[in-house]
């Protein structure tokens, strides 16, 4: 095989490891980012949920 050819199966490999690189560091920020805003919404929804049940307890009259 000519030495041109050899250079361009690796640079052909260097090209692929060099994308999977990026997408695996692009999927590890996608899943930090998912996490910390489904962990943001329980936490929204849960200081709702305990809003809600503050302001019924006092439309009642009743101290919780």
């Amino acid at each position: 095989m000519p030495g041109y050819a050899v250079a361009e199966i690796y640079f052909i490999a260097a090209m692929m490891v060099l994308i999977l690189v990026i997408c695996g560091v692009a999927v590890y920020f996608f899943a930090r980012t998912y996490k910390k805003e489904m962990r943001e919404k329980r936490e929204r929804l849960a200081a709702h949920e305990q809003a809600k049940r503050e302001n019924a307890s006092q439309s009642a009259g009743v101290d919780i």
